[in-house]
């Protein structure tokens, strides 16, 4: 939904002006004053204002200049709608204050819908823009809180083999190396052998398993690049797409060689014991099917529905489509995917985060079951 600010003392030319661009998904602010649409812009968000120059009181000119002075609205675009003025310095003064164009009065409906359609554009685009940035931001943000408590290494990353997040046990692990890894391939820290040459990720065991939605164990001649040492390591790597669905990514934990044991059994530490449900955020990570991003620690999670911790909010009703690594292999699979519905969401009290809570869509019997043994063994 979109929303227009209208501003006339005179109301007629207010229902001029909706009676020209009323349709679905617009939603248009009506104020007669400049006191009135001063209020009205700090309660709602507008991609434009149409604004009458000639108003009792406060003219448009002066509601102009203090919508710039204010960090809300500052740079929202005016069209000021006035009588026809030849005067040079009077157009000067509206674009000195911030318009970014005018319309006579009357104006011309064809020319009003155009140029309105023009800033509609234009503040979707923005929009579709800060939603790419937001999700980038995402996708390279650590949620140590999330991956912190597992003693395992664990490196998630994306459909091309980028590293898009780590915990703090791989910093453990690389002693040496000072720079982050984040953003860079993880065969920059993987090799099947000791030499300098490093393998494409396209042909690694890894991404020719994973990308079919199969789990990987890797339990021997693996090793990771620490600086100019390689370290003996066992690697399970499982997907966060479901065996059916385009391969977005996969999650890899990563212990010692001399940590795993001699009999190359190398399992994660939570198998075959309870774990504390206040340690369901340590074990289970969740993810978007799609782009392969963390979305967020898991807080709890019942067979109604569950709650996440989040980097940002999304409006109740939304689906996300959802992937799940599971801590263990349930009735043959690694991970379980599942669409789910925000029911709620809030700022956290202390934090920069949002509490979310969710319900899951459409669970089939074997989802079911698999949920039904996860929520046993937690």
């Amino acid at each position: 939904m979109q929303r227009i600010m209208v501003v006339d003392d005179r109301t007629e030319n207010i229902l001029a002006i909706e009676a020209v661009l009323e349709r679905p998904g617009l939603e248009l602010i009506k104020a007669t004053s400049g006191n009135e649409a001063l209020r009205l812009l700090l309660r709602f968000d507008v991609a434009l204002i149409l604004l009458d120059v000639q108003m009792p009181g406060m003219d448009g000119f002066e509601v102009a200049e203090l919508m710039r002075r204010n960090r809300k609205t500052q740079h929202v675009p005016i069209i000021f709608v006035t009588a026809q003025h030849t005067d040079p310095s009077y157009a000067f003064k509206g674009y000195q204050t911030g318009a970014v164009d005018y319309i006579n009065k009357p104006f011309d409906p064809v020319v009003l819908e155009s140029k309105v359609n023009v800033f509609l554009e234009l503040a979707r685009q923005r929009e579709e823009l800060l939603i790419q940035l937001r999700e980038i931001r995402q996708l390279q943000t650590h949620n140590e809180s999330l991956l912190a408590a597992l003693g395992e290494a664990i490196v998630a990353v994306d459909a091309g083999g980028r590293i898009t997040f780590t915990n703090p046990a791989l910093k453990e692990l690389m002693t040496l190396r000072v720079e982050p890894v984040e953003g860079h391939s993880v065969m920059e820290i993987l090799s099947t052998n000791k030499l300098a040459d490093r393998e494409p990720w396209m042909t690694s065991e890894i991404f020719q398993g994973c990308r079919f939605g199969q789990q990987v164990d890797i339990k021997e001649r693996l090793y990771l690049r620490n600086g100019p040492e390689f370290m003996a390591i066992q690697l399970i790597a499982r997907p966060i797409n479901a065996p059916e669905e385009a391969f977005s990514g996969a999650v890899l934990v990563i212990r010692r060689l001399a940590e795993a044991g001699a009999d190359a059994s190398f399992k994660p530490v939570h198998r075959g014991r309870r774990v504390p449900r206040k340690s369901v955020s340590s074990i289970l990570r969740v993810f978007d099917r799609t782009s392969g991003r963390n979305l967020g620690r898991m807080a709890n999670l019942s067979l109604d529905g569950f709650k996440l911790v989040m980097r940002d909010s999304y409006e109740p009703g939304a689906v996300l489509s959802m992937s799940m690594v599971l801590p263990d292999t349930i009735e043959g699979s690694n991970t379980m995917s599942f669409e789910a519905e925000v029911v709620w969401c809030q700022p956290s009290e202390y934090t920069q985060d949002y509490r979310c809570g969710f319900r899951m869509l459409q669970l089939t019997d074997p989802d079911l079951r698999v949920l039904r043994q996860l929520l046993d063994s937690l």
